[in-house]
């Protein structure tokens, strides 16, 4: 008899949709409801995927025929999401970050650090092959020992627009090398110097732009670029560089926006062909990758690459960062 997962995806804003989409071109899997909150997009992601749409997740949830949820909702609001799924016994991948404070985070790690579901988080560069590659020549002791790395992340003010009141930079954009940072390290984080500024998004309390320094147990250094008040016209909508020197080689990772560049009287683009790009009508790329690898852990009862200590571990840096911004200097972990 071939199983068939059952999932559910709550939260249909672009993110969401592209979860809905994939999950609807994978084998074995059956999308049989969406969760949104917005009665238009409720009603939009209903006809496009032709399932049941609930309004409330907690409704969603308590329907013993789901067996699997994307939890694709802002980063304030990430916990007591969790905190139902579990107690609905439900296979739960959630979009990064774990949570937006350091509280909510502990409480949900120790909700699913035993939990004998599938939990993951959705840190999409431990599926980007860049990365990934990077990480295999650590291991392999191609590279040696870290003495450094310097990586960036910027990317338009689009984002941070949609964003308002839900999350932050270092949370939402700096995270995700954090978490393959931690990963490279294989050790703790002990100290974090962060500066940043605001600008353009001063009036909403955000950071336009932070500067981090973490040093590592090992001795290593991070340090951490992130900024995301490009200008709307940006050709490229993420411009991503990785700089990691060992003590038997280095890595270089660049922009993830190169190999196809569109200029026309339409368009100056550079479009992203790595995350989540459109290849025959269907949502291909990293996100893909790292849908297909949860459902992969259901089917054969394996749990994911990225556990909730690894999960927690990444936003106790976000945290350490915060911390530094506010108080202008190096704080420990």
């Amino acid at each position: 008899m071939t199983m068939t997962i059952r999932v559910g995806v709550i939260g249909m804003g672009q993110m969401g949709t592209h979860h809905a989409e994939i999950y609807k071109k994978l084998p074995l899997v059956e999308l049989v409801a969406v969760c949104e909150y917005n009665d238009d997009r409720r009603k939009e992601a209903e006809q496009q995927f032709d399932v049941v749409a609930y309004k409330d997740y907690k409704e969603m949830l308590a329907n013993p025929d789901i067996d699997a949820v994307s939890i694709v909702l802002p980063d304030n609001i990430h916990r007591e999401a969790v905190e139902v799924a579990v107690a609905n016994n439900k296979h739960i991948l959630l979009e990064k970050p774990l949570a937006k404070t350091l509280e909510d985070g502990q409480a949900m790690y120790e909700i699913t650090k035993d939990y004998e579901k599938v939990f993951t988080t959705g840190f999409l560069l431990r599926f980007d092959p860049r990365y990934n590659m990077v990480k295999q020549a650590l291991d392999s002791g191609e590279l040696g020992d870290i003495i450094h790395l310097y990586c960036r992340r910027n990317s338009p003010i689009t984002g941070p627009k949609r964003y308002i009141g839900a999350s932050d930079l270092s949370m939402h954009v700096m995270i995700h090398d954090i978490d393959y940072i931690n990963w490279y390290m294989g050790c703790n984080p002990v100290k974090v110097f962060a500066k940043g500024r605001s600008v353009l998004l001063k009036e909403h309390g955000m950071q336009d732009v932070i500067y981090a320094i973490v040093t590592y147990e090992n001795g290593a250094i991070a340090c951490l670029e992130a900024c995301w008040v490009l200008p709307e016209n940006s050709p490229t909508s993420i411009d991503d560089k990785l700089e990691l020197v060992g003590t038997k080689g280095v890595a270089y990772v660049e922009s993830s926006d190169n190999g196809v560049r569109f200029i026309s009287d339409k368009r100056i683009q550079y479009p992203d062909t790595r995350h989540w790009y459109y290849t025959n009508g269907e949502v291909a790329g990293d996100l893909a990758e790292e849908l297909m690898a949860f459902i992969n852990n259901i089917i054969h009862g394996t749990k994911s690459i990225i556990t909730p200590k690894e999960s927690l571990d990444s936003l106790r840096v976000v945290d350490a960062i915060e911390r530094s911004l506010a108080e202008g200097k190096e704080v420990g972990m």
